[in-house]
Order: structure tokens, then sequence, then C-alpha cells
């Protein structure tokens, strides 16, 4: 019902591809939410980790903010992360490299608190 509902208003071949590929990842994330009770997580820790994921994809497509948040999740072991120094060290030099005032001033102490350990 729904595909005639669209062919018949918006039957152009690039409305159609999108259509179906917001269609295929609605259902990706249907399964995956299934998976998470599946799973007995607590909405804290899905909440984490969907923070988590869509922080990740902003900051690989280059959003200084978002590699800003990832280099102090890492470094503070936040959004169920891990603590690493090396990752966070990665994204929070990022962020820096692309003018993130807060993210040069963490690195500047992280490397002072290093220095004087």
């Amino acid at each position: 019902m729904l595909v005639h509902i669209f062919n018949r208003f918006l039957g152009d071949s690039t409305s159609r591809q999108a259509f179906e590929q917001n269609a295929s990842e609605a259902a990706l994330e249907k399964a995956q939410a299934h998976h998470f009770e599946d799973q007995n997580l607590s909405l804290d820790e899905i909440t984490n980790r969907n923070a988590m994921w869509c922080y990740l994809r902003a900051a690989l497509r280059g959003d200084q903010e978002a590699q800003y948040k990832m280099g102090l999740s890492y470094l503070n072991g936040q959004l169920g992360l891990d603590r690493s120094y090396s990752h966070a060290e990665k994204w929070l030099e990022q962020a820096a490299h692309q003018g993130h005032l807060s993210a040069q001033e963490q690195l500047r102490k992280v490397y002072d608190e290093l220095a004087f350990s």
C-alpha cells in the first residue's frame, strides 16, 4: 500500500531510491532496538550508546564539536567508551586543528598533566 502511494505521488527514480534507503535504515534501527531490549540494557546505556554513535558519525564527517565530544568521552570514559588516551588525543587534535578552542585548551591541560606526572 505504502509503495503504491509513493509511486503515485513521488514516482521518480531518485526519490524512490531515497525512500527505499530510508525504509531499510528504519528497519535496521528497529532491529537494533529489539537487540538492545533482548540484551536487557538500561535506558541510560542505550541513550549513551546512541549518543556515542551519533557523535562518531558526525566526527568522521569532520564536525569539530563532535570530534571534541568524542575526545572528551575517551578521555573520561564516558558514553560507554573505555578510557583511551590515544583515542582521546586523536579526536581532540582533529577538533583543535579546526580551531575548536575548548579542544585546544583540553589538549594543553592533558599535555601539562602528563609532563608533570
